[in-house]
Parts: C-alpha cells; sequence; structure tokens
C-alpha cells in the first residue's frame, strides 16, 4: 500500500511526509539485509558441508530426540517411580555442588589422613622386622614417592629461582657462555681420562679395545654425514657424555649395579605374574610350548602395564622430565628429547603417534633424529619378551635408558640440524594423547594392541626361521658343488660382523658367535638374533646349575655343551659373561632391514606430506641407529667391571 501526500503545506503535512519516508527507506533497508542474511546463511551453509560440519548438528538434533524418547518413556513408567526420588536427586546433586566448590580443602584433608594412616603403617613395620630385602623395599618406595609429591608441588618455583639467576646479564654474554661452556668441556674430559688411567688401566687394560671402537664410530658418523661442516659437537658431546656417567653409576659402581640389579629382579618378579594366566588359559602345561604360551602373553600383559602408566600419569611425567633432561645437557629441540624418551616405553608404530600433531612442523634433522630413536631402542612390551628369551634384565634396563641420549648423539652426527625448530618446548612438554575413561579400559585396549604385537612377532619368528633355514640349505648346495661344505648364512654373517665385534670388545673366543647373532638380527629379524642370544645366556644358567647340583664335568663338541653326568646338550654352547653384558647393548634395538618398512610406512600413514623426506633418510637413520647401539656396547665394555658380575 502507497501512501501519497499532495498537500505539503501545512507543517502537521509536511511531518507525516518525512515520517512515511523515513518509514519506507528502513522497510527497504530492513529487506536488503534480509536477503543478504539469506544469502550469508545459505553459504554458511555450503561451507558447513563442505568442512563436515554440520555432522556435529546432526549429532545433537539426534540426542534431542532421544532425550525426548526418554522423557516419554519415564512419563509412561512414571506410576512406578517413588514420589521421593526427585528429592533425593535433587538433594545429591546439592552435595555434589557443595563438595566440588570445595575440592581443593577436602582433597588436601583426605590427602593429609592418608598420609598419616601410611606413616604409621610404616611405623609398624618398621618395629616388626627392619634390615630385611621387603623393609628396605618399602623404606625406598616411600621416599621415592614422598620425592615425586614434593617434585610436582615445587619444582615449578624452584626452577623459576633457577632460570631468574641463568638469565642475569653477566651469564647472558655470548664470551662468558663460550667460557663456561669449555671449562665444562675440558674439566669433564679431564675428569674422565683421569678415571680410565688410574682404574680401567690398572685394572682392566683390555677395555681400551672398546674406547677404540667408540672413537671408530664417531669417525665414521662425521665422515659420512650429510654436513660435516655443521656438526653440533655440543650435543655430541654430551650424549656420549651423559652414556658414559650414567654407564659409571651402573657398571663400576657397586650400589648403582646393585640397584638396577634391584629394579630387574622386581620387574622379573612382576613379570612372572603373567604365569597364572597363561597357566589358567593354556592348562599346566602351557611351558612346553614356551615361545607361543609364555613369551606372547608376556607381551600382551606389557602392552596393558604401559597403558595403565599412561592411565594414571606416570608415564607422561616420566617423559617430560626425562625429555627436559635431555633438551638441558644436550641442546637438542625439545620435540626430538620428548620423542627419545616416548621411545623407552612405546614401540615403533605408537611413538610416533604420540607426536603426531608435530610431524609437519619437523625439520629434516628432526626427522631423522624421530627415526634413529625409533631404530635404536626397544619397547616396553618387546623389554619383557626379550627378558623372558634370557637377557638380564638390569642391564636391559640400563640399556633401554642409554639408548636415549645415544640415538640424538648420533642422529645429530650424521645429519646436522641446519634449520631453526618450529615446535614450542612448552608444546612438546605438554603432547595430547587420547584418554581412557577408567583403568579397565586402558588395560583392555592394552591387551588388544598386545595381540597384534604378539601376532606379529610369531609370524615374524616363523617366516624369517624358515627364510634362513632356506638360505643355508642354498649356501650348502652351492658350498657342495666345489668341494667346501658347511657354507651357512650364519657362518658368512661371523665373518662379516667379526671385526665389529673385536673392536666393540667381545672376548675373542666369542667374537664368530657375536657376529652370527649380529647378522641374523640386522639381516634377518631383531626377534630371532636375541631369541638365539637369550637360548646362550640361558645355556649358561644351565650349566652353572648343572655344576651346583652334580658337581660334574663337560666339554665342548661341534660347537655344543655337553654335559657329561647327564647326558644333556646346549646347543650353541655359551658366552663369556662379557659377551653376555655386552651383547646386550649392541642387540638392544628394532633396527633390523625390516624394521624400515614398519618405520616408513608408520610416518607416511601419520604425515603424507613429508613423504619425500621420510623415505629419503629412512635408511640413513636406521643405520645411524645400529651404529648408536654399537656406540653404547663400547661404553659398556670400557667400563666393564667383572668383579661386580660375579658378586
Amino acid at each position: 500500500m502507497t501512501l501519497v501526500f499532495t498537500n505539503h503545506q501545512g507543517p502537521w503535512g509536511r511531518l507525516a511526509s518525512v515520517s512515511f519516508k523515513l518509514i519506507h527507506t528502513s522497510r527497504t533497508c530492513v529487506t536488503t539485509e534480509k536477503h543478504l542474511w539469506l544469502l550469508q546463511l545459505q553459504t554458511d551453509k555450503a561451507d558447513f558441508e563442505e568442512n563436515g560440519l554440520l555432522t556435529h548438528l546432526d549429532d545433537l538434533s539426534v540426542e534431542e530426540e532421544e532425550r525426548e524418547e526418554e522423557r516419554e518413556d519415564e512419563e509412561e513408567f512414571r506410576e512406578f517411580y517413588l514420589k521421593c526420588g526427585g528429592n533425593v536427586a535433587k538433594t545429591r546433586a546439592a552435595i555434589l555442588h557443595k563438595l566440588s566448590q570445595h575440592k581443593t580443602i577436602i582433597g588436601r584433608v583426605v590427602g593429609s589422613v592418608i598420609l598419616i594412616v601410611y606413616l604409621v603403617y610404616l611405623g609398624f613395620c618398621m618395629d616388626y622386622a627392619f634390615g630385611d630385602e621387603g623393609s628396605i623395599r618399602l623404606v625406598w618406595g616411600t621416599c621415592f614417592v614422598l620425592f615425586i609429591i614434593g617434585y610436582s608441588n615445587f619444582s615449578e618455583k624452584i626452577f623459576k629461582k633457577i632460570g631468574g639467576v641463568c638469565r642475569c646479564q653477566t651469564l647472558r654474554r655470548p664470551v662468558v657462555r663460550k667460557g663456561i661452556r669449555w671449562f665444562l668441556y675440558l674439566s669433564i674430559l679431564a675428569l674422565i681420562i683421569t678415571y680410565l688411567c688410574l682404574t680401567i688401566l690398572q685394572t682392566s687394560p683390555e677395555n681400551f679395545i672398546s674406547l677404540a671402537g667408540l672413537v671408530f664410530f664417531i669417525i665414521i658418523g662425521y665422515i659420512f654425514s650429510k654436513r660435516p661442516d655443521l656438526v653440533n659437537w655440543h650435543a655430541v658431546f654430551w650424549g656420549i657424555t651423559t652414556q658414559f656417567l650414567f654407564a659409571l653409576f651402573i657398571l663400576r659402581s657397586r650400589f648403582g649395579y646393585s640397584v638396577f640389579n634391584w629394579l630387574g629382579a622386581r620387574l622379573e618378579g612382576y613379570m612372572r605374574h603373567t604365569d597364572k594366566g597363561s597357566q589358567f588359559v593354556f592348562g599346566d602345561s602351557f611351558r612346553d610350548h614356551q615361545f607361543i604360551f609364555v613369551t606372547m602373553p608376556l607381551i600382551i600383559f606389557m602392552s596393558s602395564t604401559v597403558n595403565m602408566l599412561y592411565h594414571y600419569g606416570v608415564l607422561q611425567a616420566i617423559v617430560k622430565n626425562f625429555g627436559k633432561f635431555l633438551y638441558f645437557c644436550m641442546g637438542t629441540s625439545a620435540i626430538e628429547s620428548v620423542n627419545a624418551a616416548f621411545n623407552m616405553f612405546l614401540g615403533p608404530s605408537e611413538a610416533p603417534m604420540a607426536i603426531k600433531p608435530f610431524l609437519p612442523l619437523l625439520t629434516a634433522s628432526e626427522m631423522h633424529a624421530i627415526m634413529v630413536a625409533t631404530f635404536a631402542s626397544i619397547s616396553g612390551s618387546v623389554f619383557g619378551m626379550l627378558v623372558n628369551f634370557g637377557a638380564p634384565a638390569n642391564h636391559l634396563l640400563t640399556a633401554s635408558v642409554m639408548s636415549a641420549p645415544a640415538a640424538l648423539a648420533m642422529a645429530k652426527l650424521t645429519m646436522p640440524e641446519t634449520r631453526r625448530t618450529r615446535v614450542q618446548p612448552e608444546d612438546a612438554y605438554n603432547i595430547r594423547m587420547a584418554k581412557f575413561q577408567s583403568v579397565l579400559e586402558a588395560i583392555s585396549i592394552g591387551a588388544v594392541d598386545g595381540i597384534a604385537l604378539a601376532s606379529t612377532v610369531v609370524v615374524n619368528q616363523i617366516v624369517f626361521i624358515a627364510a634362513i633355514e632356506c638360505i643355508d640349505t642354498a649356501f650348502q648346495w652351492f658350498g657342495v658343488r666345489v668341494g667346501v661344505p658347511g657354507v651357512t648364512f650364519s657362518l658368512l654373517c661371523s665373518y662379516m660382523f667379526y671385526p665389529l665385534a673385536y673392536i666393540m670388545g667381545f672376548p675373542k673366543v666369542d667374537l664368530f658367535k657375536i657376529g652370527e647373532l649380529m647378522g641374523i638380527k640386522i639381516f634377518a629379524n631383531s626377534f630371532v638374533g636375541f631369541m638365539e642370544f637369550g637360548r646362550l645366556v640361558l645355556n649358561r644358567k644351565d650349566l652353572e646349575q648343572y655344576q651346583l647340583v652334580h658337581n660334574g664335568t663337560w666339554h665342548w663338541q661341534d660347537g655344543n655343551v655337553i654335559l657329561d653326568a647327564t647326558n644333556v646338550t646346549l646347543v650353541g654352547g655359551i658366552l663369556e659373561k662379557r659377551s653376555e653384558v655386552l651383547g646386550t647393548y649392541a642387540l638392544c634395538g628394532l633396527n633390523h632391514i625390516g624394521a624400515v618398512g614398519v618405520a616408513m610406512g608408520t610416518l607416511i600413514a601419520l604425515c603424507p606430506e613429508r613423504r619425500t623426506t621420510i623415505t629419503k633418510y629412512v635408511l640413513r637413520a636406521n643405520v645411524t641407529g645400529q651404529m648408536a647401539c654399537f656406540m653404547t656396547a663400547c661404553i659398556a665394555g670400557l667400563l666393564y667391571d667383572e668383579s661386580l658380575q660375579s658378586a
């Protein structure tokens, strides 16, 4: 409807005309804005559909429909409900609301009560029996828990004060920083040389062969480095120094050796709980099939244990603090330091998933370091399997920890960093992973993941043992054709890796056997190589038990040990104790040729845009991971003390 005013002479007529013009203009603007709003709504809807965001709206509508159906069901069955039920629900909600408002105070009160009750219990325990292994375990465990509580509550304040001191203007001057750095280099190097000359040279001069091996692997890494002119020797020096100090505490200190020997025994005792479940499922004769009925359940059990540690935050705390330690000591980036710590617990498929959001941001050197850490370490699940094979638990635990700085040191030697990292330390230290709803869910999912790993190990054992047997048969056939019987793949490996075994410091009587194990581990499968190594370790235990019980004689025959009193053959013979220790460090790592495909497939699936970088450096990372394990074995050989092993 349109109104037209022809008489505009009076004041009221002019006012009415102006008012209607304003109304018409506003209506036109509103109509225009309405059209624009509808157009924008259609555009936003198209964008929502394109990005898949309408799925969330559909889910909300489904939830609303479900709630409506639930309300209808409640109305239908309302005659069966108690009228006081609503009051109970409201009262409970009010109580929970009040508790949530004072949860900090309530938590402190409850924690204090629990602490007092526990200390009273500890006092009764110490009064009842003090001095045995159980009481010492209880005291050390209590001290450790109290340390963790204090560290979690006061560490940030302490580090802030230390950081304030370190940020003073004098210490930030380049000349002062360089002087402090070189003072530490020369001081630590002088202390190490003095210690080696006063102790190792006097008691075990043959250990210096391992020192030559350590220098050899550093030189090889430097010669074949991607950029020898840009090697960060600070990271290399502190990586090797960290390993040396850690090995010094474990292998040369009676207290350190006792601590890790005790930890290894506790881990073995914990893993033996798997036998109860295996006995229930497979029967009393489950040990007749050792590998499938004992080792495989152990992998599943340890996988669930790792998930349980993650659920309670223990794994994150260890990884975060150990990553900070590596970042502080070596100067490597925070993300590669945290990844190296993750690899002590998680396998080659799980560890990269923990840092998946950062994979597109990594530099080429960081990506290389991620892969090296994967090849140079073992996961918690594999740890249990190797212990069951026969590996010494205390040395395997030490090797798992030492592999982290070794991997970073060798990674920065063979592939130096040339660009600035794009991942901030605070982001790397607070990696978010999928949380479990409860500890039962964590254990259950860990068991399912363990089944996948166990099945992979089983099929690989079948295939690679069969492949080695096939290759041995072929080599024997070709050898017979020229009148040289007994030529096998294992024999060729023993000659091929003889020089490496020698320069790492293995005893001369075991060089061929260790070379054979190294060849099987690298070219066939890490699990097969470690299973053969574990069998030789268990043979020594059987021999010692035989001598203790029968006090009988034994002799070598065709590479095997024959127990005369029982006429039992220990296939493959035995190794020297030094070879058992060094072999644990040298073989500790999933770096066989087949592992290249596993690492490459996992990383490409997680970060397809970095396919070129991954495929370009994965073989270099595999060789570097092997060298890191060999370097760890050299340090162990340099500091090996026979008296502690016999104690």
